[in-house]
C-alpha cells in the first residue's frame, strides 16, 4: 500500500517544481518585447539566461541581451502614455540619452517570470 500512495504523490510534487528551461524563457522574454509599446523603435537580440532560481509561483531569472534602436530618437515624439510601460520611450530617453538608429546597447537584469495558464510569462 506504501508503494502505492507514493507513486500517486510524486507526479503532484513533481509538477511543483516546474522550471522553465531557457527556450521557454527567451520566447516569454521577446513576446514581451515585441508587445511593448516602444517595439516600433527598438528590437531586442541576443537574449541569455545568466542565472535563475524558483521562488514561490514565479521564476526570477538574472538575464542579458541586446536592444537595438530602430529609428532616431527624433524620429518620434514621446508620449503620456508611454511613460508607464517598461520599455516606454520616455523611459528610453531617461536610460538610454540621445540615441540613434542602429545603436546597440547590451544590458543584463533580473527578470521575473509567472506561470499562467498559457505559458511562462514576464511579469508586468
Amino acid at each position: 500500500m506504501k508503494k502505492y500512495i507514493s507513486f500517486a504523490i510524486f507526479p503532484v510534487l513533481a509538477g511543483c517544481t516546474e522550471i522553465p528551461n531557457d527556450t521557454t524563457l527567451e520566447k516569454a522574454f521577446y513576446s514581451a518585447a515585441l508587445s511593448s509599446k516602444a517595439s516600433t523603435v527598438l528590437s531586442v537580440d541576443n537574449f541569455a539566461k545568466v542565472s535563475g532560481y524558483k521562488k514561490y509561483d514565479q521564476y526570477i531569472a538574472e538575464v542579458s541581451y541586446d536592444i537595438r534602436f530602430l529609428q532616431n530618437q527624433e524620429s518620434h515624439k514621446i508620449k503620456e502614455d508611454t511613460r508607464d510601460s517598461g520599455l516606454g520611450l520616455h523611459a528610453l530617453s531617461i536610460e538610454y540619452g540621445h540615441y540613434k538608429e542602429g545603436d546597440i546597447s547590451s544590458n543584463q537584469q533580473q527578470v521575473i517570470f509567472i506561470k499562467t495558464r498559457s505559458g511562462w510569462q514576464v511579469k508586468a
